[in-house]
């Protein structure tokens, strides 16, 4: 488990590699500098040099417990060395980063007496992963967890990453950072234990329909949740307590409308949301403060989700062209009565800008307004 860790004393397998170059006919082998050897020794015997301070050591648990939540979880259990006041501090750590990049090839050394087989079907790289988190989930005994991440990178699927899931969110946890390269995670379904969670952040997921059934009634505290690449059964989303909703590049089984009932949201994040998505559509939004709305190819304006962003502060439009019964005149043109800041970026302006009319039109309240790489056709008499 601690295969990881640097050595605290010269007898070490990992010291005898060092010093085997330099174990030939005639050769003196290298003994570390004195100072080394002596912070070696008082590390493993818990003791400290005389006139010495450890202030950091003193510190009470729920700080170190705070230090060690910026470090990832194979960087906090390597902490065991400094001393036998940090020898179990990690088992109750209430953070649990797992990363896989941690265990490739470039971040750990090599071990000539690997017991990875070359045959494994994760290679030695998911063997190290697998073998660490097993044993760190098993000494592991907070009751609750404030933070559980979990970044993956494989192209294919980790054999326990699924059970690895439900372990961390059976622990209360109020944030949920979960990234998967392969798209094969399914989220665990978080029952009761979704009552702290605070922030979802998923990326690369697969989310079935109860997903859309924990969001409506089982996150009662929940308040910022953040879709990326993720693949949708329901692609409804509907929740009393968020307040930030951000959805990018996410897919849904079958086309459909994605629909949005979020009254509580004052920020909302919409990136390439037409891909295999037939519409948009929202409920009002009255506490809506910033609104991004980015498609990856141009089409147009999504009329009603439009009409429920009436109340929105500062508003980004990507990749729209002006729908077709902008002709019509104002009066069918929503009226944004907060919206202060306005941005264009990569939308189709021509037809007399008509698009920009209405909305300059319509937003007495605008101070600022950008139009970035927009495209106009000339305008011939």
């Amino acid at each position: 488990f601690l295969r990881c860790l640097p050595p605290v004393d010269g007898s070490s397998a990992h010291a005898s590699r060092i010093s085997a170059p330099f174990s030939g006919a005639g050769q003196e082998v290298p003994q570390p500098p004195e100072p080394i050897a002596l912070a070696r020794t008082m590390a493993a015997s818990g003791k400290r040099l005389a006139g010495s301070a450890d202030r950091l050591s003193d510190l009470p648990d729920g700080l170190l417990h705070t230090v060690m939540s910026f470090l990832t979880a194979r960087q906090a259990v390597q902490t065991c060395v400094l001393s036998r006041r940090w020898e179990d501090l990690w088992c109750s750590m209430p953070c649990l980063n797992i990363d896989e990049r941690e265990f490739s090839t470039s971040a750990i050394l090599s071990d000539s007496d690997s017991d990875s087989d070359d045959g494994d079907e994760g290679g030695p790289n998911c063997t190290r992963l697998e073998y660490f988190v097993i044993n760190l989930l098993m000494f592991h005994s907070a009751a609750t967890l404030d933070v559980f991440r979990f970044h993956s990178v494989s192209e294919r699927k980790i054999k326990f990453a699924d059970q690895w899931l439900r372990r961390g969110i059976k622990r209360f946890p109020k944030v949920v950072d979960i990234d998967s390269k392969n798209c094969c995670c399914k989220l665990p379904r978080f029952g009761s234990s979704s009552s702290r969670l605070n922030r979802l952040h998923l990326s690369r997921i697969s989310l079935d329909k109860t997903f859309t059934q924990q969001l409506r009634s089982g996150c009662p505290v929940l308040e910022d949740l953040e879709l990326k690449w993720c693949v949708l059964e329901d692609a409804e989303t509907a929740s009393c307590t968020l307040k930030n909703l951000t959805i990018e590049h996410c897919t849904i089984y079958h086309p459909g409308a994605l629909t949005i009932k979020v009254p509580s949201l004052t920020c909302l994040q919409l990136v390439a949301f037409s891909r295999n998505w037939d519409a948009a559509v929202a409920n009002e939004m009255p506490f809506l403060i910033k609104a991004t709305i980015c498609t990856i190819r141009l089409i147009i304006l999504p009329w009603k989700l439009l009409f429920s962003l009436i109340n929105v502060k500062d508003l980004k439009l990507t990749g729209f062209r002006a729908p077709a019964n902008l002709h019509d005149g104002s009066d069918t043109f929503p009226v944004f009565h907060n919206i202060r800041t306005l941005l264009f970026d990569t939308c189709d302006l021509s037809y007399k800008f008509d698009m920009l009319g209405c909305f300059l039109n319509n937003a007495p309240g605008l101070e600022k307004l950008t139009l970035e790489s927009c495209m106009v056709l000339p305008i011939f008499p």
